[in-house]
């Protein structure tokens, strides 16, 4: 199974705008199963489906912060009303039905958004503070749903937009005053955090959308999963208007499943 993950940036409608040159973006990519951020409820691919996470307390009901497309039959995870909104509106939780002759019947999906410096601007609810307690409010959030989810010995895909770094800058960039992407502490904390859910992350080394930075979207799957190659990056084109598609890089790996 090919799978990526994506962040749209600012919600694209498929028809209208940049939406036709971010659907052909998506095609070439030649994915079955994207995790995708900043993506319009109303998105839509011919012959997939995709499910989004709940509606965002601030800012119009069509903007979601995940979602998870697949032409494979999929059930949306929502939440139990028991937990913290803020968080949960930054979750796309589903669980996706495997081809037969697959080696589950079944992949728990996971499409995250963390928060960013000053990302309480836009995201009402999340702890007053640094963005070390933000972003851990809502990783924690999202790993107890993640591990409360699985099935036994069901495997994991979880990616998205972390906002988050998997390693510091080489020596030299620091050097000269590139910092770390999201924070030093964040470094741990999410590799933690794949820990926990018995991921590996596929993207530790991979670049973002400018070569010789670290990415701070990831994809991480469960250890036993079998990946052919190293994680692909896809950078977006220049839109026909001049403009830039995203600003982020897609990720997009083959998984034996």
């Amino acid at each position: 199974m090919r799978i990526g993950t994506w962040n749209m940036e600012k919600y694209p409608f498929a028809g209208q705008g940049k939406g036709p040159e971010a659907a052909a973006f998506l095609a070439s990519a030649r994915v079955d199963l994207w995790l995708l951020t900043e993506v319009n409820a109303g998105w839509r691919t011919p012959g997939e489906v995709l499910v989004v996470s709940p509606r965002r307390v601030l800012g119009d009901s069509q903007r979601r912060w995940a979602g998870i497309q697949t032409a494979l039959p999929s059930t949306p995870l929502p939440d139990d009303g028991r937990i913290p909104a803020a968080a949960e509106e930054a979750l796309c939780l589903a669980r996706v039905q495997l081809p037969t002759g697959s080696s589950a019947a079944t992949v728990l999906v996971a499409c995250s958004v963390l928060p960013w410096d000053d990302a309480a601007a836009s995201w009402p609810g999340l702890p007053s503070g640094n963005l070390n307690d933000q972003a851990r409010f809502v990783l924690d959030h999202h790993v107890d749903r993640i591990r409360r989810a699985r099935r036994p010995g069901e495997p994991i895909i979880w990616g998205g937009d972390f906002n988050q770094a998997l390693r510091r800058p080489t020596p030299e960039l620091e050097q000269v005053g590139y910092r770390t992407l999201g924070t030093v502490d964040g470094i741990a904390r999410l590799r933690t955090a794949f820990d926990q859910c018995g991921l590996r992350p596929l993207t530790e080394y991979a670049e973002n959308r400018m070569p010789g930075r670290e990415a701070i979207d990831h994809l991480a799957v469960s250890r036993e999963l079998t990946v052919a190659g190293d994680v692909e990056v896809f950078r977006p084109p220049t839109t026909a208007a001049g403009t830039r598609l995203s600003d982020h890089a897609a990720y997009v790996a083959d998984v034996e499943l």
